[in-house]
């Protein structure tokens, strides 16, 4: 950006330069100008391509002696050209002359930049501008020379049957680390070997119930359910659950003791039942 702001000085630097030596010569004493307001136009460079960058600029000259140089209008217009960055304003005065340069970037891009014959001629319209004298408001205008612009494609290039490209601009072929031909027969195959698995486990838990529900359940195994079931109820389901395991065990320690509880005062406690059947437990296990 910062380079860019000082080619942008040095060219209205230039300009003004070439200003001073055009209208005065080549000696550092600038001579009054020949009227009041003097305005010229030019483009850098005289002759461009299709979207290239052009500088137009404006340059002005005022006779301080003979007009206000802040009473300065200006008004300009740069269709079909289209700016490509802000418009820079150089102001040196010298003596009794002020020169004014306004140095505007543009690039021709519109259809108007093209032509039937590969150039196309441009002619903007004029600068006007305006400044206040002791003899009233003087107008001036400055015509812009004629902007050639070349067309970078040629018509025979346009109407070739393959058209002289400096770039293939077709997609590359995709490249792949496994051919997707590949990928999705394995994919197909997991897919098929997982929906087999989901089927046989499914089979083997049906299997697995069916056997449950026709084993019936050992009387020991059930009384022993019962009475862990039983600990969360009142004392009366306690003394039941009892009684059926001093049946189920028949004889014993166990099942005297199973036999004491069921009829022992006070109700039997649920630790005390809890007591008793892992005693069971462990003795079966033995």
């Amino acid at each position: 950006m910062r380079r860019t702001a000082a080619l942008a000085a040095l060219a209205g630097a230039g300009a003004i330069a070439g200003l001073l030596t055009l209208s005065h010569g080549a000696t550092d004493t600038v001579g009054a100008p020949r009227a009041a307001l003097i305005v010229r136009a030019t483009f850098d460079p005289p002759t461009a391509a299709f979207g290239d960058r052009v500088r137009a600029t404006i340059a002005i000259e005022i006779d301080r002696r003979r007009a206000r140089a802040q009473t300065l209008r200006l008004s300009y217009h740069l269709a079909p050209l289209a700016p490509i960055g802000p418009p820079r304003t150089i102001r040196v005065a010298r003596g009794d002359v002020e020169l004014v340069t306004i140095a505007v970037p543009v690039a021709c891009v519109g259809d108007a930049c093209l032509a039937a014959h590969g150039v196309a001629q441009l002619r903007l319209a004029a600068v006007k501008a305006s400044i206040a004298t002791p003899a009233g408001l003087r107008s001036v205008t400055a015509a812009w020379p004629s902007l050639a612009v070349r067309d970078r494609v040629r018509i025979a290039d346009v109407n070739a049957a393959q058209p002289p490209l400096e770039a293939d601009a077709s997609p590359l072929r995709p490249t792949y680390r496994v051919s997707p031909a590949t990928l999705a027969g394995i994919l197909d195959v997991v897919a098929a070997l997982l929906g087999v698995s989901a089927v046989g486990l499914a089979a083997w838990e049906l299997e697995r119930l069916a056997r449950r529900r026709r084993s019936p359940e050992a009387p020991l195994a059930r009384a022993i359910r019962l009475a862990r079931s039983a600990q969360a109820l009142p004392g009366p389901d306690r003394r039941r659950a009892l009684e059926l395991l001093a049946r189920v065990l028949g004889r014993g320690e166990l099942q005297s003791e199973a036999t004491r509880l069921a009829w022992s005062e006070p109700t039997p406690q649920p630790a005390e039942l809890e007591l008793l059947v892992a005693a069971i437990e462990r003795e079966e296990t033995v």
